[in-house]
């Protein structure tokens, strides 16, 4: 049977791609089976019926979730969404998200994929050190989506920018006091889980703070186009300017 090359090649498109792992899901799986059973089988179930945006393609298998949409801005509600709806069964994720070319067929219950992008968000995940998901170089964040640093509205951001490194944010005001509340308790039962634990606190406590959570290069171009300007000369501060504008 002869390919329809030009055919296939149509139905490649460009998408955003998050592939995502769920901590210490492998570990638990070898040493508290029944357990992580059951908490799987919760955790899928809440998966099913979760609110992701409705542009969202969601796929779990085992510990990794991947997600996939045309657009940037639902694709990183949902994987705050995740981050909540993984931690209400104390769990914790890490991932990367990348752009590129995608083709998928759907063929009786079957998923089949081929992306450059997926291929780049997992090799993303495996150098990421801390629970948190980043961002391959290829990915443009919007400037819009770092404006509520400067308007006392850090919830409302989808990112933040900490320790040198960008990632989802993975609070909201709604679930932040309790996120922070289940890392502490998990950290106080798995001690050995310690260094990932602390970090996702220590941004916790930067959020909390009300740290302007914004690369350098993303605050000079803010200012320079006019959407922030300078507080006062003595205290150096940028605050959003309140007319103006960004797409």
């Amino acid at each position: 049977m002869k390919i329809d090359q030009t055919s296939l090649a149509s139905q490649t498109s460009m998408r955003y791609v998050a592939f995502c792992d769920v901590l210490g899901f492998s570990n638990a799986v070898q040493e508290r089976f029944d357990e992580v059973i059951e908490i799987y089988d919760q955790f899928t179930r809440l998966m099913d019926n979760w609110p992701f945006p409705e542009r969202v393609e969601v796929c779990v298998y085992s510990d990794s979730i991947l997600l996939v949409c045309d657009e940037i801005t639902p694709l990183l509600q949902a994987v705050q969404s995740l981050s909540f709806a993984t931690l209400g069964h104390d769990l914790l994720i890490r991932g990367g998200i990348a752009y590129g070319r995608y083709w998928e067929r759907r063929d009786k219950g079957n998923l089949f994929v081929v992306s450059d992008a997926l291929v780049r968000a997992v090799k993303l995940e495996s150098t990421i050190k801390i629970p948190g998901v980043g961002f391959s170089p290829e990915v443009e964040i919007p400037l819009g989506a770092w404006l509520p640093h400067f308007t006392n509205q850090i919830f409302t951001s989808p990112v933040l920018y900490f320790e040198g490194q960008t990632v989802v944010n993975p609070f909201n005001m709604y679930w932040f006091a309790s996120s922070k509340n289940r890392v502490q308790q998990m950290a106080a039962r798995f001690p050995e889980h310690s260094e990932k634990y602390n970090w996702f606190l220590q941004l916790a406590t930067a959020v909390e703070r009300g740290d302007v959570m914004v690369p350098s290069f993303v605050i000079d171009r803010l200012l320079a186009e006019g959407v922030i300007k300078h507080r006062s000369a003595e205290s150096g501060e940028p605050a959003a300017d309140e007319g103006s504008t960004i797409d």
